[in-house]
C-alpha cells in the first residue's frame, strides 16, 4: 500500500469525520476520558482549516492506482501565530522569536501504523520549527511527539480554558533560498549552474543544453546546509518549459537527508503562490519515478527518450 498527504476537500468531509470519531475511541480506550469532548473537533473546525488551506487528509491506495484509496488520517498544519500558544505557563519555548507551525487535531484508524511519523516528514519538509500540543490524558501522542525530538516546554491553555501540554521542535538545519532570475547575484548564478553541470552534465556524463533560456522567468529555490548547496530546483510558468507549469533541474547533491523532498515541497509551494499553479508537470527520469510519487507526482505518459535518457512525464493536479 502506498500512501499520499494532500490538501483536504469538502468532498472529504465526510471520510474526515469517520477517521475522527475512531481516534476518539482510541483516546477513550487508552484512559483518555476527557481529549476531544462532545462534538470537537466539529464540522465547522475542519472547514476553517481546509479555508486556511490548512487540512491535510493522508490517503492510502493500492500500489499506482490512488484512485482506490481511502482516507486513512487527518491533521492540520497551520502558521504562527497560534493566539493560544501566546503565553506559556511553568517553562518557555525552545524558540520565541522565529515563525514557526503548529500542529493540531492528528487522527487516523486504529490499524493504520505510521501516521505519526508520515505527518512528521511531511511538515518538517516544509518548516524547521514546529509547535504542537496534546492533553495531560493522552499517553500515545506525548510517547509519540516526544519520540520525534520535540521537547516539553510548558503548559498552555486553550481559548475555553483547558490546559495543555505543549513541545516544541526546532531543526536549525537547512536554509531555504527563493529567486526570481532577476534578484540572483552573480555569485548565486554561477553556483547553481554549476552544480546544475556538475550533475546532470559530468555525473551524468549527458551532453546536452543546459541553460535552455527558460531560468530567466522560472523561480530559483535552493536549500544550504552552512553555506553549500544541498539540493535545488527551479519552477517555470506555463507555456514555457512545458504547456503546463512546470518543476525542474531538480538536484539533491546530499542523498538520504530528506532535501529532496523538502526542496520538491517548497517547489510546489512556488508554483501555487506565484503562477496560480493548478497542475503541476515534470518531465522525470524513469528511475526516479518513485520520489515524485512520494510528493503526489503521477505518471502520465510514456517511456520517452531525453538527452539519451528514459524519461516520463509526471502530473500532480492541485
Amino acid at each position: 500500500m502506498s500512501r499520499i498527504i494532500r490538501e483536504a476537500k469538502p468532498t472529504d468531509i465526510t471520510d474526515i469525520m469517520q477517521v475522527m470519531e475512531a481516534a476518539k475511541k482510541i483516546m477513550r480506550s487508552s484512559g483518555n476520558m476527557h481529549q476531544w469532548a462532545d462534538s470537537y473537533p466539529s464540522e465547522a473546525v475542519i472547514i476553517s482549516d481546509m479555508e486556511k488551506h490548512g487540512g491535510y487528509v493522508i490517503e492510502e491506495g493500492d500500489g499506482e492506482d490512488q484512485s482506490t484509496g481511502r482516507i486513512v488520517g487527518y491533521f492540520a498544519f497551520l502558521p504562527s501565530p497560534e493566539p493560544t500558544y501566546s503565553k506559556i505557563y511553568d517553562g518557555q519555548w525552545t524558540d520565541d522569536t522565529l515563525p514557526y507551525h503548529v500542529i493540531h487535531r492528528i487522527a487516523s484508524y486504529p490499524d493504520v501504523h505510521g501516521i505519526f511519523s508520515d505527518v512528521m516528514d511531511f511538515c518538517f519538509s516544509h518548516d524547521v520549527n514546529i509547535r504542537i500540543d496534546t492533553h495531560k490524558d493522552n499517553r500515545i501522542m506525548q510517547h509519540n511527539i516526544e519520540k520525534h525530538g520535540f521537547s516539553y516546554c510548558g503548559i498552555i491553555y486553550l481559548a475555553n480554558g483547558d490546559e495543555r501540554m505543549a513541545y516544541q521542535r526546532l531543526n536549525i538545519d537547512s536554509v531555504l533560498h527563493q529567486k526570481s532570475f532577476q534578484e540572483l547575484t552573480v555569485d548565486e548564478l554561477y553556483e547553481l549552474l554549476r552544480v546544475r553541470s556538475e550533475v546532470f552534465v559530468v555525473e551524468q556524463n549527458c551532453i546536452y543544453q543546459d541553460m535552455d533560456g527558460d531560468d530567466q522567468m522560472a523561480i530559483h529555490l535552493w536549500l544550504t546546509l552552512e553555506g553549500k548547496i544541498v539540493a535545488l530546483a527551479r519552477v517555470c510558468p506555463a507555456g514555457t518549459h512545458m504547456k503546463e507549469v512546470s518543476i525542474g533541474r531538480v538536484i539533491t547533491t546530499e542523498r538520504g537527508k530528506g532535501y529532496g523532498k523538502q526542496i520538491m515541497h517548497h517547489a510546489i509551494d512556488a508554483a501555487k503562490k506565484h503562477f496560480d499553479a493548478k497542475q503541476i508537470d515534470i518531465e522525470a527520469q524513469e528511475y526516479a519515478k518513485g520520489f515524485y510519487e512520494c510528493v503526489g507526482f503521477k505518471q502520465s505518459s510514456e517511456t520517452f527518450m531525453l538527452d539519451g535518457i528514459p524519461h516520463i512525464r509526471m502530473t500532480l493536479r492541485l
